[in-house]
């Protein structure tokens, strides 16, 4: 960067050249390019733009490339009902590990493998000269095309993403119209975007790469080289309107966990244990069984040694939100879902269930607090006399634990280890990991005591993939599955919600396993009781 201004008439040959490096880059703004040239020169943005104009520095004509150009031909064999999606960048080097694992994985279940090529090289002279190439064995599998893969769910192949890019779903929800859509990235990203009731949930994945890092070392560039992944999206058709989609964030050495199956190379074996299972929201007193007792079914296959279970309590009949509601309350009455001490019973019985796991955890979460408001204010204003002895009872408790000079974490964490002591019974700022996963957040509450959100605004707190000292977040709260690299965020396992009624939702029921290698994968359900076509 100059510390004077420089004059057109007196530019050197070296000043040019560096004039001509920013002008001609890919991987800044034309906003951020005017301003790095108006450093660089001394002189306003628009001033340094013209100069650039007047040396006749113009985008490069890049050649041709033929694979590209055959790829935008191919087609998918839709015979074939399951489908591997990756990401490779151009002039770049790949895994070829991760290939070799992902070839035997595609024969074992019968699946296609398609590579979305990304067009970005940060050496411009190379595509002046030589045009986009791709690595030799990628070539049979390059896309650059858009398939319906089935009625709901579209394959954007002909999308080109920026691999540098912060957030390369954004922008993108209008694109594939009412479908669920891959696109092509380095970074593993999901997002579930609001649909009208009556419409199939539409998720937007991207896909991770196969190609290795190469990006130049400016700031975007080191960005896009620290939250680079490797991985790959899995597709398994049901039928025309159902399909099941995973996201794979494959290991360094090209080894993967797809569920219930381990690939490295050649070698394939089942996994008869994860790490863990991060279930989607509870809310017991409206929870879906039958998405419950399909959870179950996971579980019973990979064995997790930590289940983590977020908002347990869902507070129906103490509700702070409804308790002036007049006809809300007579609802409840006529429904019988006013009884409180009704609600706890049922919700401490259902954990009977979860004994057989080594690890159960209980995060502590805003519904949970419901009780704990509704015993220090709302029982003023109690709607029924059927809470009152409840009410009596448990606020005698909270005295005497408070009285021994015991830890008290709060009203369903002493109920649920009065009946379970081995329950591990999460309160707010108590650690709890799973690998490298920070599983102890809800996600009700952000930094400073600020409102929470999903994974996008707890990604502050995850790392990238570079560094030596690694760190993934997974929590809950939103009922909405999000993904933004290591910042995961799982969806619920609620039947349908009154306050939901009447406006599009992104709600999914979702959970997310852990696998023993690391690597976290979100498991959607779909209708209450499908997650995969695999034999089970």
């Amino acid at each position: 960067m100059s510390n004077k201004k420089i004059k057109f008439k007196n530019l050197t040959k070296t000043q040019k050249l560096k004039l001509k490096e920013i002008y001609l880059s890919k991987e800044i703004s034309w906003n951020e390019k005017e301003q790095e040239l108006s450093r660089y020169t001394g002189v306003d943005p628009r001033t340094a733009r013209k100069w650039c104009e007047k040396l006749g520095y113009t985008k490069p004509n890049e050649p041709k490339s033929p694979q590209y150009e055959e790829a935008k031909k191919k087609k998918v064999n839709k015979k074939l009902k399951r489908y591997m999606m990756t990401y490779c960048q151009s002039n770049s080097d790949i895994n070829e590990k991760m290939l070799d694992s992902m070839e035997s994985y595609a024969k074992k279940i019968s699946s296609n493998i398609l590579i979305i090529p990304g067009k970005y090289s940060h050496n411009i002279l190379e595509v002046k000269t030589e045009g986009h190439t791709w690595h030799s064995r990628t070539i049979k599998y390059l896309n650059a095309t858009r398939h319906d893969i089935c009625k709901t769910l579209t394959y954007c192949g002909d999308v080109k993403i920026l691999p540098t890019g912060k957030y390369p779903l954004s922008g993108m929800a209008g694109l594939s119209g009412l479908n669920s859509a891959i696109y092509g990235s380095p970074k593993i990203h999901l997002e579930s975007h609001a649909a009208l009731y009556g419409d199939d949930a539409k998720v937007l994945v991207t896909t991770g790469a196969l190609s290795n890092k190469n990006y130049s070392d400016s700031k975007s560039g080191q960005h896009g080289e620290h939250y680079h992944q490797h991985g790959f999206v899995i597709v398994e058709i049901q039928d025309d309107e159902i399909f099941h989609m995973r996201q794979v964030d494959v290991n360094k050495d090209g080894s993967f966990d797809d569920l219930y199956y381990h690939v490295d190379g050649g070698k394939i074996t089942r996994n008869t244990e994860v790490e863990g299972i991060i279930l989607g929201d509870f809310h017991y007193a409206t929870i879906d069984h039958e998405a419950l007792d399909t959870t179950f079914k996971l579980m019973d296959k990979l064995k997790p040694k930590h289940v983590i279970i977020h908002d347990l309590f869902d507070g129906q009949s103490v509700n702070p939100h409804n308790l002036r509601d007049p006809f809300y309350q007579a609802k409840l009455e006529y429904e019988g879902k006013n009884d409180l001490k009704a609600e706890l019973d049922e919700m401490i019985d259902g954990l009977e269930r979860f004994k057989k796991f080594k690890n159960v955890v209980i995060v502590k979460s805003n519904h949970d607090l419901f009780l704990d408001r509704f015993l220090k204010e709302d029982w003023r204003r109690m709607p029924t006399l059927k809470n009152s002895l409840e009410y009596m009872e448990l606020s005698a408790r909270i005295l005497r634990a408070y009285k021994s000079g015991k830890e008290f974490k709060g009203v369903i964490p002493m109920l649920v280890n009065d009946k379970y002591p081995k329950f591990h019974s999460l309160g707010y700022n108590e650690p709890y990991y799973v690998k490298d996963f920070a599983v102890f957040g809800h996600g009700e509450k952000g930094s400073n005591g600020s409102r929470g959100g999903g994974a996008k605004n707890w990604a502050k707190f995850a790392s990238g993939t570079d560094g030596h000292r690694q760190r993934g977040v997974i929590t809950a709260h939103t009922h909405t599955p999000s993904r933004y690299g290591n910042s995961i965020c799982v969806g619920h396992l609620l039947g349908p919600q009154d306050y939901t009624f009447g406006s599009p939702s992104s709600w999914m029921q979702s959970n997310c396993i852990v696998h023993k290698s690391g690597k976290a994968q979100q498991i959607h359900i779909i209708n209450s009781k499908y997650y995969t076509t695999f034999k089970r």
